[in-house]
């Protein structure tokens, strides 16, 4: 049962970081501040840098709203079979895909 919850806490714990480092790199690729990003969202910069330092659990409702604002700006990520993630940039050209 123990090995049960540390493996569950080791999944967890990765899947913030994970996270927190696709937002870090979408802001990056973007030229946003993390207060653009929490202004686009409607949550402050420093909740989007304590996200970025993977040091809170990210509410479901939060990462939705980040997702599509990222989504809306051409950024996706794909998963990598061997672990991590690619991040995708769809250029854009006033709202159109390029």
């Amino acid at each position: 049962k123990n090995f049960a919850v540390i493996s569950n806490v080791r999944a967890v714990h990765q899947e913030r970081h994970e996270f927190a480092a696709k937002v870090r790199a979408a802001r990056a690729v973007l030229g946003w501040s993390q207060a653009e990003l929490g202004r686009r969202v409607g949550v402050t910069q420093r909740s989007i840098n304590r996200l970025e330092q993977a040091g809170v659990d990210v509410r479901r409702s939060t990462a939705v709203a980040i997702e599509g604002v990222l989504r809306d700006e051409g950024i996706s990520f794909e998963f990598v079979p061997s672990g991590g993630f690619r991040i995708v940039v769809q250029l854009r050209t006033r709202g159109r895909s390029v």
